[in-house]
C-alpha cells in the first residue's frame, strides 16, 4: 500500500493510506495540547482497530467510549448516554473525539461532538467500506428517531477524515458486500467509467482495486464540497436511499437479523432503477443489467406485500419530502441523475412488488 495520500483538503483533508506513517501530530498542530482524547469504539472496532491507533504516540493517552455496534445504537438514547459520559470525563470544548468504526459511529459521534458544549473537535477513522466511502465525508451527522432515519441531526465536518483500508481486513464478507452498495449509487448517477469498473470485479476483491475506494471517496468529496447542505446537486446522492430507508427501518423493528444499511441501498436501487425507467424513460435494457448485477451480490429479502402500507407511512416522514409530495432522485442514463422527481405511492407499490417479484 501506498503510504499516503490526500484526496481532498477542502473543507478538510481526506487522507487515504497506512495509519502507522501517518503523523498525526504534525497535521492538527495542537494534537499535544488538547486537554482529553476520546476514541469512540464498538466491540468489533475495539478488538479489531483500536489496538493499531492506540500503538500511535499520540493516542496512547485516550479514554475509550464503547457503545453497542449496530443500527439501534444509532438513538437518542445512546447519543444521551455518550453525552453523559462525557460530562463525567469533564471533557471541555478543548477535547477531541475520535470516531473509529462504521457508519453509526461516524453519524453518532459527529453529533455528540458537534453538540457537547456547543462543538467539539473531532476526526473520523472510518473502519467499513461503507463509512469510508460515505459516512464519514460529508458533515453529515445525526440519530433515527422513533424508527424514522436521521430525524435529529447537523450538518458538522470533522477536523479530518483518515481512510486505512486494511481495516477492511477485518470485516465479514456480509459487511463489505454492503458496502458496495454506495459504490455502484455513485456509479449510476455520476461515474459511468466507475460502473464499467464495477462489472469487471468482484466485491470481496476491492482490497486489490484501491483505486475504486478513491474514485468513490473523490466523487462524494466533489458533491458535497460543491453543495454542503444539500441545496442542490448534494441530493443525487439520495438516490435509492428514500425507499432504502423506509426498508432498513422495517427491517430494524421487525427483523431479528435486520438488514445492514447497504443491504436496504441494494433494494432501493433497484426500486428506484424501476421508477426511472416508468418516470424518465431510463433505458429498461440498461436497467435489466443493473438488476441482475445487484441480483448477483445480495442476498433475497422478502418483503409481504401486507407491509408495503406500512413502507410508505415510513416513505411519508422522509426528510428530503417537500409539501406532502415524495421526493425521489432518479437517474437519467448510467452516469447522469435528476434530482426533485415526484412519484404517487402506486408507482412506489409498484416498484417494491417489482423487486419482490424477482424472487
Amino acid at each position: 500500500m501506498e503510504k499516503i495520500k490526500k484526496i481532498t483538503e477542502n473543507p478538510y483533508p481526506i487522507y487515504i493510506g497506512e495509519i502507522n506513517e501517518f503523523d498525526f501530530e504534525q497535521f492538527l498542530h495542537i494534537i499535544k495540547t488538547f486537554s482529553q482524547i476520546v476514541i469512540i469504539v464498538d466491540e468489533h472496532t475495539k478488538l479489531h482497530c483500536l489496538p493499531k491507533l492506540i500503538s500511535i504516540r499520540s493516542f496512547r493517552r485516550a479514554k475509550i467510549l464503547e457503545i453497542k455496534s449496530g443500527e439501534a445504537s444509532k438513538s437518542i438514547q445512546t447519543a444521551i448516554e455518550i453525552l453523559e459520559t462525557f460530562t463525567d470525563f469533564n471533557l471541555d470544548r478543548n477535547s477531541l473525539i475520535v470516531n473509529l468504526g462504521g457508519g453509526v459511529i461516524s453519524d453518532l459521534g459527529g453529533f455528540v461532538a458537534s453538540i457537547f458544549k456547543r462543538g467539539l473537535h473531532y476526526i473520523n477513522i472510518p473502519t467499513t467500506l461503507l463509512a469510508m466511502i460515505d459516512a464519514s465525508i460529508g458533515g453529515k451527522t445525526g440519530v433515527n428517531l422513533k424508527g424514522y432515519k436521521n430525524q435529529l441531526g447537523i450538518f458538522s465536518d470533522p477536523e479530518v477524515v483518515f481512510i486505512d483500508t486494511v481495516f477492511l481486513e477485518t470485516l465479514p464478507k456480509r459487511e463489505l458486500i454492503a458496502g458496495f452498495a454506495e459504490i455502484i449509487k455513485y456509479a449510476l448517477i455520476m461515474d459511468p467509467i466507475l460502473w464499467d469498473m464495477l462489472l469487471k470485479i468482484k466485491p470481496q476483491n476491492i482490497l486489490e482495486n484501491s483505486e475504486i475506494i478513491k474514485r468513490a471517496v473523490y466523487i462524494k468529496s466533489n458533491i458535497v464540497n460543491t453543495d454542503p447542505f444539500e441545496k442542490d446537486i448534494r441530493k443525487i446522492l439520495n438516490y435509492g436511499h428514500t425507499i432504502a430507508h423506509a426498508i432498513e427501518s422495517f427491517s430494524l423493528a421487525n427483523d431479528e437479523n435486520p438488514l445492514l444499511h447497504g443491504e436496504a441501498v441494494a433494494i432501493g436501487l433497484i426500486c428506484e432503477t424501476y421508477i426511472s425507467v416508468k418516470i424518465n424513460g431510463f433505458d429498461e435494457n440498461k436497467a435489466v443489467i443493473i438488476y441482475n448485477y445487484i441480483r448477483s451480490l445480495f442476498t433475497p429479502y422478502i418483503i409481504n406485500p401486507q407491509n408495503i402500507p406500512a413502507l410508505l407511512v415510513i416513505i411519508k416522514q422522509d426528510k428530503k419530502n417537500k409539501n406532502k409530495k415524495l421526493n425521489f432522485t432518479l437517474i437519467t442514463e448510467i452516469g447522469k441523475s435528476l434530482i426533485d422527481n415526484d412519484c404517487d405511492e402506486k408507482l412506489i407499490e409498484e416498484s417494491i412488488l417489482f423487486y419482490s417479484n424477482m424472487y
